[in-house]
């Protein structure tokens, strides 16, 4: 066909699916060369929390939610498919198939044939066309850039690729245009669905960072739920500029910074179950309301505290690659790594309650102030200290035995 790719394809039936159509093909290199999207999860600089008309508060149309691709990997398929042709194998056998995603256009899907939709239907389509046949489903791809991603697969594509791009000989290059994957394409998924399939596949099966996974479960939920609201805080704390934690959350969980997004996440989500000190708070998010605010807006306070409280023992950025960041490579204290989070963000269960009813912010900082004068300057350097009793690792069971020993210096009941 002159504007479309033909797959013929038959449908899977798994369970009682709520999701699109998923069915398993074939298709070239050649032809997902010429349509694919290949997307990396990127660092947000969007502040859900904060001032909406600014540029960092634009969410990007797209939204992403792979890994990085492996060079190392991309440069092992390359040469694994070098060595498979220089052998002159008959055959190369790539046994996994790529996932793929695709929109479906269901206008006049009744009386569709294939010279009308080669006709009609091309200029300016993003979405594809069925016709089903005696079981067999022709799925047809508009040969428009970009119109099918990847879900699953793209270091076997993009490996391939490298070994095309830097393959001289036209015959070879031929040959690997018509080199087939087994394909499993998801049709009418909406973006939400394709990173829970993505998710699902990565996470259930081999290892990929929780960072990502909370980055993806929270930022394309379709309904609110209490990852969404834990990734909207972790976005806000980092990327708010009175935010006291401001570049300390390594997002995705690589780079510069402190301590994971999917260790500050899991720390709050703790607060938001039943009977946990947040759960009243989390219901009112689900409910749109406003009262829910009272958590950032009490995180900003929070740290600020206890970062005027322990100065010395708070860390300083530092320059790296030409940037200032904040590092734990000469960091000497754990107030802001993961055993100094971890019981801080524990004592919220203990603190909260004691200034939740207060009428202003001042009367906050002031009870806040209070409590964590109780352990004085030279106490903090000693508690803090990466030489001290807690600093010989980040285990749950230093966040536990430092939040006891805070809880009882704090003297909180």
């Amino acid at each position: 066909m002159k504007n479309f790719i033909k797959i013929s394809a038959l449908e899977v039936l798994q369970l009682n699916s709520k999701s699109g159509a998923v069915y398993t093909g074939r298709i070239t290199f050649g032809e997902l060369l010429e349509i694919r999207r290949l997307t990396e999860r990127k660092e947000s600089t969007y502040d859900p929390f904060g001032d909406k008309s600014t540029k960092s508060n634009i969410i990007e149309e797209e939204e992403e939610f792979q890994r990085h691709l492996n060079k190392s990997k991309l440069n092992d398929i390359s040469s694994y498919l070098q060595d498979e042709f220089d052998k002159q194998n008959e055959g190369i056998i790539y046994p996994s198939s790529v996932i793929l995603s695709l929109d479906l256009n269901e206008d006049d899907s009744d009386n569709l044939t294939e010279d009308k939709i080669d006709s009609q239907y091309y200029e300016g389509l993003s979405s594809c066309y069925t016709i089903e046949n005696n079981g067999i489903t022709s799925i047809y791809i508009p040969k428009s850039k970009r119109i099918c991603l990847i879900v699953d697969g793209q270091h076997r594509f993009s490996g391939l690729k490298k070994f095309y791009d830097e393959t001289i000989d036209s015959e070879k290059k031929d040959k690997i245009l018509k080199f087939q994957f087994i394909a499993t394409i998801l049709l009418g998924y909406d973006p939400f669905q394709v990173a829970e399939v993505f998710a699902n596949v990565n996470f259930n099966q081999k290892p990929v960072n929780k960072s990502l996974y909370y980055d993806i479960f929270g930022s394309a939920a379709k309904e609110k739920n209490e990852i969404q609201l834990a990734h909207f805080l972790a976005l806000h704390m980092q990327n708010n500029e009175n935010s006291p934690l401001s570049g300390m959350i390594k997002l995705l969980g690589k780079g510069y910074g402190l301590f994971s997004q999917a260790f500050f996440v899991e720390k709050l989500l703790i607060h938001f179950k039943n009977e946990e000190v947040w759960s009243d708070l989390y219901e009112n998010y689900l409910m749109d309301g406003e009262r829910f605010l009272n958590i950032p807006d009490f995180l900003i306070l929070y740290f600020e505290e206890i970062r005027n409280a322990y100065n010395e023992c708070w860390p300083k950025k530092e320059t790296r690659d030409n940037q200032e960041v904040y590092s734990a490579y000469n960091y000497k204290y754990i107030l802001c790594k993961t055993t100094g989070m971890g019981a801080f963000f524990r004592l919220i269960r203990d603190i909260y309650p004691l200034i939740k009813n207060l009428n202003s912010d001042n009367e906050k900082r002031e009870k806040l102030r209070s409590i964590f004068s109780l352990i004085n300057k030279e106490k903090a350097i000693e508690l803090f200290s990466k030489e001290g009793e807690f600093g010989r690792g980040g285990s749950e069971g230093f966040q536990v035995r430092l939040y006891r020993e805070l809880k009882k210096r704090y003297k909180i009941e």
